[in-house]
């Protein structure tokens, strides 16, 4: 049996075939990462693409909204504040590419999170999605797709699905183009400075709540998955706002963040150890 394919079908693989054949003559050049969030564009809508690669440190290769986001934002982002973003957090364990929606990553409370409005609301948006790419090193590279609140170009379910299709599509051309640039292996080390956040200063309980709620954890998510009532993380985020002396989610974030730029190198601990 004969099947028609339909003419939007054949239109999105016709434009995709010309960006093709634009983009892989590119691979090596430094062309190549701007070329390649234009080639995406041209057939999937978004408001805001960003690539960040993530190898000895991050580094933005390409962003068109940098500007609106401001350098003290980068600045903290890239400083460490990335150990925030669910992106980053889920290729902690990712052994292979992949496409996400937020819907797939973020906690239940990540809207209410201090990240989240200090590096998407600021600059308009309010969904994101977007591809993992894991470098055989174990560097990878964040794809961004971005779209804003009521935003006429939000992606529908169909294509999502579609840039979940070209996953190795899009993971052969990037293994292609940085495979071999890539040098330096990833520097975890300050995944360890999330980890060990208030640990000089805090029960083992209280500095997990706190992480949790630097993650976007809501009050009764964490609960659910520490085995406790939703008031006796009330008890923990009250006591250990006390012991470090702050009173919200903003100054929770404040903190974290001032000790963490106080760094030039981390190299262990518990980065609030000589930061009052």
């Amino acid at each position: 049996m004969s099947r028609t394919i339909s003419p939007t079908a054949l239109a999105m693989v016709d434009r995709l075939s010309q960006g093709l054949a634009y983009l892989v003559p590119k691979i090596g050049s430094e062309e190549f990462p701007h070329l390649l969030v234009e080639v995406i564009k041209e057939f999937i809508p978004a408001d805001e693409m960003t690539l960040i690669l993530f190898e000895d440190k991050p580094v933005f290769l390409a962003s068109e909204k940098n500007e609106q986001i401001g350098k003290q934002s980068i600045d903290m982002y890239l400083a460490g504040a990335y150990l925030l973003d669910p992106f980053y957090r889920a290729s902690v364990e990712l052994t292979q590419s992949q496409f996400f929606t937020y819907d797939e990553l973020v906690p239940d409370g990540f809207r209410q999170s201090e990240f989240y409005r200090q590096y998407l609301v600021k600059i308009g948006l309010e969904d994101e999605c977007g591809y993992l790419i894991i470098f055989p090193g174990g560097q990878f590279l964040h794809l961004s797709i971005g779209h804003g609140q009521g935003s006429a170009s939000r992606l529908t379910l169909s294509e999502q699905q579609l840039l979940a299709t070209l996953t190795p599509l899009i993971d052969v051309l990037c293994q292609q183009h940085w495979g071999e640039q890539l040098s330096n292996p990833l520097n975890r080390q300050l995944d360890q400075a999330l980890a060990n956040f208030g640990s000089s200063k805090l029960t083992d309980r209280e500095g997990t709540v706190i992480r949790m709620v630097l993650q976007g954890y809501s009050t009764s998510a964490i609960a659910e998955k520490l085995f406790i009532s939703p008031g006796t993380v009330r008890v923990h985020l009250r006591n250990s706002y006390r012991k470090l002396d702050i009173g919200s989610q903003v100054d929770l974030h404040n903190l974290f963040m001032g000790a963490l730029m106080q760094f030039e190198h981390y190299e262990g601990g518990d980065p609030l150890e000589g930061f009052f």
